[in-house]
């Protein structure tokens, strides 16, 4: 998984704060309201004031600092899940596709209703948010939180949530820039107190009429006004100055500055966030710390981003007033310093933000590097549509001459279902695959192998199961012999499996079990352990299938392997598995093992495991406990292999009439087979029949 800044699931620190009642009392008396919009321009202190209410409060608060990568859904849930619940892994089931926005949420909520203490969800600079799946899941939450917890929106503008329908519920609380401005006395105490500024009546008046009781002008207004003893002369010039005075006082502050200060400023301004040394690459300087800590003592609009006053950010608009002079007055110098910045984070391990910077700065070629180390990782965390936004960045002749990076884009457009899209880029990589070949690039040895196991991939999403083996099997004919293990492992692990989960996409039971059962020493040696608790999961959930419930525990005990290995969160589903088969043996330690698999998968942030875990809990809850003398009992009849294929075919839609043309048997005899499945599965009908055998495994 790609390095992130935990920061971002943090409150940000209090600070100097200049404490405002008023707004205190408004935030704690809306109590009430299920949400908190505080919506205003940027520099009307939206931020601070929920820090300062927050800071004033005994709630317990999660906190979500957002950036527009997290328009990325799976991007956005790992966060979620992290500020909440304070494990910084993947929700939804990793390896398996992207997240269900449904089950994700759906966990989180089940999380915070364990708690009854007054709680908060803060989602910081909401604004950036653009993408309707990561605003539908938002309006997920808002719809299920818990009585006890309030949602707190902070942006911009208004956010795509159902305002109107809370404003008449009188369940929204509102606090916009006319909150949020400072009234004279504020001023006059931010003035005193974090200033050091001891002005007249008259001259705190006038400033806050100048300023609008703009915060964030306020501050660069005390910066530019401490030291000067003409100091109602200043601030009639600034009173006297356009509405709206943030360029103005900003060049009179910059003006007042040491040189080396102002270059400092402007060099690291393109930096989302600051620490010493990343500080230190881009400017070429070695003050990277001390400045930081100068500019916090000196009120220049930087802020800590944790205790321990490693990180830091500048103001958002104060950054883009430095950004802005610095694109006008150095535009030369702008593109070294992304490369600078890149060069840092690549070497300490943030690969997104090295990428990101990389391409800001059209260093095509370095870009293509990072994207070739890190885009396996990233997709494995599933988040797709990030990789897809960087891959799009890149000029075509660039991506297309670059055999893996179209490999991977083919990789992403599958796994996200933009099918139609997949050829083309495989097209790409196949014309691009010889000159790779002759650069000696290892990583595309085994590149037919990977084209074949995406067009398996394809297949499967289109409903080709045929076509979805076939192409599997060509993966595993075209792995080079002379492939080095650790890749030869990897390349087979990941065929067996796709040939698995082809096979029982046509039914054939048998042959998915096989390859299942390959795949898993192959997934074992990897250290894939995500992959591990797949296969073992299917496997388990095929022998239940076949009525075969000592099989199937036995599959989850293969899979979980030594004891110290049964601690793993990402074997959450084996558990979960082992949890399935014991409640059906009538076993009292299905509780037990239930409980295991839940704790385990919310550790992990696979929350559609930890939903199952929770629901099979729940259902254990409510029966009586299992009577010894049928504990040991295999309780299920096993379905035979036609009334299989009539199931599938059942899910898929068919008609009787049409299940009966496909598999050559009389309408008579389908109806029979679907009553003997329905008794077997005790549903009521074929709907309960299909959502019964996906919920116990018969069906992917």
């Amino acid at each position: 998984m790609v390095q992130f800044f935990l920061s971002k699931a943090s409150m940000p620190r209090a600070g100097r704060l200049i404490s405002r009642p008023r707004l205190v009392r408004m935030f704690t008396d809306g109590v009430d309201a299920r949400l908190v919009l505080v919506a205003a321009p940027a520099g009307f202190g939206k931020t601070t004031a929920v820090v300062d209410w927050l800071t004033h409060s005994e709630v317990d608060r999660a906190w979500l600092s957002l950036d527009a990568d997290d328009n990325d859904l799976s991007k956005f849930l790992r966060y979620l899940w992290t500020a909440i619940v304070g494990s910084p892994s993947l929700p939804g089931r990793a390896g398996s596709g992207p997240p269900d926005a449904a089950e994700a949420i759906g966990e989180i909520v089940a999380v915070l209703a364990r708690g009854t203490a007054p709680a908060v969800i803060v989602l910081d600079d909401f604004h950036v948010i653009v993408s309707a799946q990561v605003q539908g899941a938002v309006r997920l939450l808002l719809e299920h939180l818990p009585d006890h917890v309030r949602l707190v929106v902070v942006g911009r503008h208004d956010p795509a949530l159902p305002l109107s329908l809370l404003r008449a519920r009188a369940q929204l609380l509102e606090v916009r820039a006319d909150a949020l401005a400072f009234t004279d006395e504020e001023t006059g105490a931010f003035l005193r107190e974090r200033m050091g500024l001891d002005l007249s009546r008259a001259d705190v008046t006038a400033l806050g009429a100048g300023t609008e009781g703009w915060p964030a002008v306020l501050q660069l207004a005390g910066v530019w006004l401490s030291g000067t003893t003409a100091t109602s002369a200043r601030v009639r010039e600034l009173a006297a100055s356009n509405r709206f005075v943030l360029d103005f006082v900003s060049d009179e502050v910059l003006s007042g500055l040491p040189a080396a200060t102002v270059d400092f400023l402007l060099r690291t301004s393109l930096l989302e966030r600051l620490t010493g040394g990343l500080c230190d690459a881009v400017t070429g300087r070695d003050d990277g710390r001390a400045m930081l800590e100068y500019l916090d003592r000196s009120n220049l609009l930087v802020q800590p981003l944790e205790e321990g006053r490693e990180w830091y950010r500048y103001h958002r608009l104060f950054a883009d007033v430095l950004r802005a002079r610095l694109s006008a007055s150095r535009p030369d110098e702008l593109p070294v310093l992304q490369r600078r910045a890149a060069g840092w984070y690549d070497e300490h391990g943030y690969a997104a933000d090295a990428i990101e910077h990389a391409l800001s700065c059209k260093d095509w070629e370095f870009a293509s590097g990072l994207l070739a180390k890190a885009s396996a990782a990233v997709i494995h965390a599933a988040e797709y549509v990030t990789l897809l936004g960087w891959l799009d960045r890149l000029p075509v002749v660039v991506l297309r001459e670059d055999s893996l990076l179209s490999t991977r884009y083919a990789w992403a457009l599958a796994l996200t279902g933009r099918v139609d899209e997949v050829e083309r880029r495989l097209a790409d990589a196949e014309e691009a695959l010889p000159r790779a070949q002759q650069a000696g690039r290892p990583d595309v040895v085994s590149a037919r192998s990977q084209f074949a196991l995406i067009r398996s991939v394809v297949a499967r999403t289109t409903g080709d199961g045929a076509a979805a083996v076939a192409h599997a099997r060509d993966a595993l004919r075209e792995a080079p012999a002379d492939l080095a293990e650790d890749r030869r492992v990897l390349l087979n692990a990941d065929a067996q499996a796709l040939l698995g989960h082809a096979l029982w996409a046509v039914g054939d039971v048998d042959g998915a079990m096989a390859a299942y059962r390959t795949a898993r020493p192959l997934l074992q040696a990897s250290g894939n352990w995500i992959g591990l608790a797949d296969i073992a999961r299917n496997l388990a959930r095929l022998e239940v299938g076949a009525g075969r419930l000592r099989q199937a525990l036995a599959e989850c005990h293969d899979a979980l392997g030594p004891p110290d290995h049964c601690a793993i969160p990402a074997l959450a589903p084996v558990h979960l598995a082992r949890a399935e088969v014991l409640h059906r043996l009538r076993d009292p330690d299905a509780a037990a093992a239930a409980e295991l698999a839940l704790t385990l998968a919310r550790d992990g942030g696979d929350t559609a495991t930890a939903h199952d875990a929770r629901l099979l809990l729940e259902r254990l809850t409510r029966e009586p406990p299992p009577d010894a003398q049928h504990a040991q009992g295999e309780t299920v009849a096993p379905l035979t292999q036609r009334e299989l294929e009539v199931l599938r075919l059942t899910a898929a839609g068919r008609s009787n009439r049409q299940i009966a043309t496909e598999l050559y048997l009389a309408l008579g005899t389908v109806k029979s087979h679907l009553h003997a499945i329905a008794g077997k599965l005790g549903a009521a009908n074929r709907v309960e029949a299909v959502a019964i055998a996906r919920r116990s495994g018969l069906l992917p």
